[in-house]
């Protein structure tokens, strides 16, 4: 298995305002995968016992370590991150495929303990992002936002960038851990209440 995460090239457009910094380059809002980019890839992998880093210099051996891989988990992989990687084709010279029947999507599985489908809905879906289901079950959270990721990585601010992509790789390899041996999280909408989640690689 693998837990992985990815931060965006292009920043995101904030819906509330027209205003965008001259100095910085936009994507036209959070389904436009196409023009995205990737800055970063942060990779789990249990077999190694180790977190990853990849870049531009070595995408290839992200897309080798998944080809290899039997189960990838991420959060909203399969609608977004999945997305974005098949498309960086179009800013890379390769893109990478996933397949996404090799996924497992610990957000999909959560919305689906919750009854809900599997498709984000406004406004049932919201409330469920991975800041709020760690803070309700361990009490951590994310160092940042995903939409200022992009234009730390445009201010040159590489490291910052990586260092946020590999907290939420570790924030999600923690949520895994715990579904996987408890089959269960805490809700973060309502207090007190427990959603029973699928655990990987059951029916």
């Amino acid at each position: 298995m693998i837990v992985y995460d990815l931060e965006t090239v292009k920043a995101i457009p904030d819906k509330k305002s027209s205003h965008r910094n001259p100095k910085i380059e936009y994507c036209e809002g959070w389904h436009d995968h196409a023009n995205m980019g990737v800055s970063v890839i942060g990779a789990y992998d249990y077999d190694e016992d180790r977190y990853r880093v990849f870049c531009k210099d070595n995408f290839g051996e992200f897309r080798k370590l998944a080809e290899k891989t039997n189960l990838l988990i991420g959060f909203n992989n399969i609608l977004f991150d999945n997305r974005v990687l098949r498309e960086m084709g179009n800013l890379f010279s390769n893109a990478i495929d996933i397949n996404d029947d090799k996924c497992y999507d610990i957000l999909q599985e959560v919305w689906e303990g919750e009854g809900l489908e599997r498709i984000f809905s406004y406004p049932s879906h919201i409330g469920y992002g991975l800041d709020a289901i760690c803070s309700a079950n361990f009490g951590t959270s994310k160092s940042g936002h995903g939409a200022l990721a992009p234009v730390l990585w445009q201010e040159g601010k590489i490291g910052e960038v990586i260092d946020y992509c590999l907290n939420d790789v570790k924030l999600t390899k923690d949520l895994l851990d715990h579904i996987i041996r408890f089959g269960t999280i805490k809700s973060p909408k309502e207090k007190e209440k427990v959603i029973t989640i699928r655990r990987p690689g059951k029916e």
